[in-house]
């Protein structure tokens, strides 16, 4: 046969391999090696595909292939990893003589012992530059999994690459499961987890069930762990609080608290937990046992931030002063601080925040934080130049600690619109309890339109709640990952929302939630609520890139609001996937245009409760008088009449807004094959 043909078979052989058909490759392997016994590359993938049915016969084809290539370091790699007990210690010997990497436990120390000194990134480079030697073996895709892990990124491909190599290795398949967890993937989770019992495995299937809606079933699996020590203890505690029980939660911590590294941050994680699920006087408890532990800056601010949202402005601004007095560079103090007020010239935190901003050894995200409250004082006082070279400097800080990236939101957003095709078919089968998902850009005027619908009395709203997202986990990695959801899946994603958005609002005729995520998700959410509606608010999008770019989110979020031009491509994206999903779900999107609200209110508060199922209700032409939680930055604002003091303000900014305006005249296109 011809050296060509036997080339073809090869390149054959190797497709059928790639894509598992290790049979048919067998048959090719064999065939080629029947004319020609001993060449190096056949033998070597023969032996790769008889490594786990026959590893006698593996071992004798990796051998033969050393002969004919004794310097390949992927054959000793092959062979090494089929051996067990002396043999393999002897090859071991042999390559360590011949200076071939095989990618030995022995070789990864170096990597081991930097990650357990914390020093994950240099951890990860040096098992990456042994992965490259030795990239069918076991420890640097292990190592590098795990040196991923502890920095929070996805570790999924170098932990899955290291159980191919071993599939029986426990540690491995618990970091992979804690991988496909972090990584949004809660199903295939738990599917590596199954069948590995212990205390490791109960605690990352508890945080799968947190993820995923589920944190009764977090509390039961952690209450029947049999492991003690600070870190059961407060996965039970969160688990605890995210059901609101955050008495509960606080009395299983408390006697830990000296045996843990932060336990400053442990409480506020539950505070905020607590808070989450509804239960405020427990978060307030929390955070009260934390400030008696040790009043830290970061406490009294988080502390006085609970104020602010209940309108207790006289106790947030002692608890600001205190933290300001503690850290005079602490930045989201004073942020926390100018955001709640109209600043004055005589008010003596400025003095403070000048002082503050002249020094050269404020970190990085204080330094962001200190510049948004600069902006927001000097705005207030008129000085709007001054205004501005602050806010360019804070969202040039923020833009660099939080880089971002259109091209994964424009994917993101094509996907979301795509899986319209496998969701319309599948028939509403969730629970009937009324919903609003009230949404649009931030800063847009959701807030305003949750409190004219939390005035009625009908309605209990619970602010930007994150339980859909979680609830909808599992049907979301169905859509990427297959196999297609299904009625009862859509329809268990809606019993675990309304599970925890019920324990938050209490017992209401109808659910309000003011996540601002749902636009993206709108078809996902009425089908898994039949009984939905949503109220999409749309602002002139200068004026709301205007209060964007004012304003820092939380760490990692709506990180296009750092960058006037990446703004206006993010404004224009929100806009196209609306727009189709108004298009395709018309009788359940009802539009809000803030303009309009703001100038006739009473018309536009009828059309919507009309729109929503509620009757009229005078209350709600007054939702400044709610008494509520008010949990966004608009806290102060949704206080005041509604009014027009917010419209048409970007122009008085057009100039600075520049590359905002240009970047909105660019429509986005959601088709498949469109070019970015």
């Amino acid at each position: 046969m011809a050296q060509t043909d036997l080339t073809a078979l090869y390149r054959d052989g190797l497709a059928h391999q790639q894509a598992g058909r290790v049979d048919d490759a067998l048959v090719l392997y064999r065939q080629i090696l029947a004319l020609k016994p001993d060449v190096p590359e056949v033998l070597f993938q023969l032996a790769r595909c008889l490594s786990e049915r026959d590893p006698k016969a593996a071992e004798a084809a990796f051998r033969k292939a050393l002969k004919g290539k004794p310097a390949e370091p992927a054959i000793w790699q092959g062979l090494h990893g089929i051996l067990k007990s002396g043999p393999r210690a002897k090859l071991e010997r042999e390559a360590a003589r011949a200076r071939i990497p095989l990618g030995t436990e022995a070789e990864l120390r170096p990597a081991l012992s930097l990650l357990s000194k914390g020093q994950a990134a240099e951890a990860e480079a040096a098992a990456l530059r042994l992965m490259k030697l030795a990239p069918v073996a076991f420890w640097p895709a292990y190592v590098l999994g795990q040196a991923r892990l502890a920095q929070g990124k996805n570790a999924v491909a170098p932990l899955e690459a290291a159980l191919r190599a071993d599939p029986t290795h426990a540690k491995a398949r618990l970091a992979l499961a804690r991988a496909l967890s972090a990584a949004a993937r809660p199903l295939r989770a738990e599917a590596v987890l199954d069948g590995i019992t212990g205390p490791e495995a109960t605690l990352i299937r508890a945080k799968i069930c947190r993820d995923t809606a589920r944190p009764e079933t977090a509390v039961a699996l952690l209450r029947d762990i049999d492991a003690k020590g600070p870190r059961p203890a407060t996965d039970l505690a969160l688990s605890l609080a995210q059901t609101g029980q955050g008495a509960a939660a606080l009395s299983i911590v408390r006697p830990m608290l000296s045996h843990m590294p932060r336990p400053d941050l442990a409480l506020r994680n539950l505070s905020a937990a607590a808070e989450e699920a509804g239960d405020i006087a427990g978060a307030e408890a929390i955070l009260d046992a934390a400030l008696d532990a040790a009043a830290t800056p970061d406490l009294l601010t988080h502390r006085a931030q609970l104020h602010q949202s209940a309108g207790a402005f006289d106790a947030a601004d002692t608890a600001l002063r205190a933290a300001i007095d503690a850290n005079p560079t602490g930045g989201e103090a004073f942020r926390a601080y100018m955001n709640a007020r109209k600043v004055t010239a005589d008010d003596p935190i400025l003095s403070h925040l000048d002082a503050a901003l002249t020094r050269a050894d404020v970190n990085a995200p204080d330094r962001a934080a200190l510049h948004f409250a600069a902006a927001k004082a000097k705005g207030d006082l008129g000085q709007g130049d001054e205004a501005f070279d602050h806010l360019h400097k804070a969202n040039r800080l923020m833009a660099k600690a939080f880089p971002y990236g259109f091209d994964s939101d424009l994917a993101e957003a094509r996907a979301l619109v795509a899986d319209w095709d496998v969701l319309e078919p599948l028939a509403p089968d969730g629970p009937a309890d009324p919903v609003i998902f009230v949404t649009g850009l931030p800063r847009s005027g959701t807030t305003l339109v949750e409190g004219i619908l939390a005035a009625h009395p009908r309605v209990g709203a619970g602010g930007e709640m994150p339980f859909l997202t979680r609830a909808l986990s599992e049907v979301m990695e169905r859509l990427r990952h297959g196999p297609s959801p299904q009625e009862a899946d859509l329809a268990e994603a809606g019993a675990r929302y309304v599970t925890c958005a019920r324990r938050r609002v209490g017992d209401a005729a109808v659910i309000v939630d003011k996540a601002i995520s749902t636009f993206s998700r709108i078809g996902h959410a009425l089908r898994a609520l039949p009984n939905a509606r949503v109220v999409l608010v749309k602002r002139d999008p200068r004026d709301t890139g205007l209060s964007l770019y004012r304003n820092k989110f939380p760490d990692g979020l709506h990180r296009y609001a750092y960058n006037l031009e990446a703004m206006g491509h993010y404004i224009r994206l929100h806009d196209a996937i609306t727009d189709i999903w108004q298009a395709r779900c018309p009788d359940r999107v009802h539009v809000v245009e803030y303009e309009a609200l703001t100038a006739a209110p009473e018309p536009q508060i009828r059309a919507l409760l009309e729109a929503v199922g509620l009757p009229f209700d005078p209350a709600c032409l007054a939702p400044e008088g709610t008494e509520r939680r008010i949990q966004t930055l608009s806290f102060a604002q949704a206080r005041q009449p509604i009014g027009q003091g917010s419209v048409a303000g970007w122009e008085r900014h057009a100039e600075a807004l520049a590359p905002l305006i240009a970047a909105l005249a660019q429509e986005v296109d959601l088709s498949p094959d469109a070019t970015p």
